[in-house]
């Protein structure tokens, strides 16, 4: 069985940004669900920071995690929150039996 690949990205919006940021994230939330390959992939925000956000994801594959990276949704997402949020990503993979 192939492992399934998990996203955790952390979004923190710089001030004045909020809601064009958050209507980036939602549209891409939206999208990405769409897309071949993808498990899951939640928009949520830090109960203790309210201009964080984070994403987590869960793709079927690497390639299919690949190929959402290459989609119009994800480079548009880029670009809109460009400049107006910091953004750290952590890739993690599940393990088989020991």
């Amino acid at each position: 069985m192939q492992p399934l690949i998990n996203v955790i990205a952390y979004i923190t919006v710089k001030p004045g940004s909020e809601s064009v940021v958050l209507r980036a994230l939602k549209t891409a939330e939206r999208e990405a669900q769409a897309e071949a390959g993808c498990q899951s992939y939640v928009l949520t925000q830090d109960t203790q920071q309210d201009n964080r956000y984070v994403m987590l994801e869960c793709w079927s594959s690497q390639e299919a995690l690949d190929t959402h990276m290459q989609q119009p949704a994800f480079k548009q997402l880029i670009k809109d929150i460009d400049g107006l949020a910091e953004l750290e990503v952590v890739v993690t993979k599940t393990l088989g039996e020991l």
